[in-house]
């Protein structure tokens, strides 16, 4: 198991590498999701979880969706070995927990996601305000 600085450095990482920044609301909750694929560096894939994630932004309490193929590096800190990153912004925790249960979340994860992945790492953080 990450220690909680190395998940912080992870998240941090991913969003450097897929060229963003992150909207800083106090309260909001950042959903940051790492996704392995059954067979590693499958293109099409890795385009389809991306496509198919974008039903997301459709779910209530949603208020950005980011998702993006690993960016690889040689530098010892970054991990290169996941294949698709997926940030969901949401309003609030409890966002989050309708979120979670929403049936178009629960249609991805069933439909998309369990039948092409083989591992999924999730870190979940509330924002602090500017």
């Amino acid at each position: 198991m990450l220690s909680p600085r190395i998940a912080w450095a992870y998240a941090l990482i991913a969003c450097l590498a897929l060229g963003f920044t992150l909207p800083v609301a106090a309260g909001g909750v950042e959903h940051v999701v790492f996704v392995w694929l059954q067979e590693p560096g499958n293109a099409a894939q890795r385009t389809r979880i991306i496509s198919e994630s974008q039903v997301l932004r459709e779910i209530p309490g949603v208020t950005g969706l980011r998702a993006g193929s690993m960016l690889p590096s040689q530098r010892p800190i970054v991990d290169s070995s996941f294949d698709v990153a997926l940030i969901v912004s949401l309003q609030d925790a409890a966002a989050m927990a309708d979120y979670l249960s929403h049936p178009l979340h629960v249609k991805l994860v069933e439909e998309t996601l369990k039948p092409l992945v083989k591992k999924i790492q999730v870190y979940d953080f509330t924002l602090a305000g500017d």
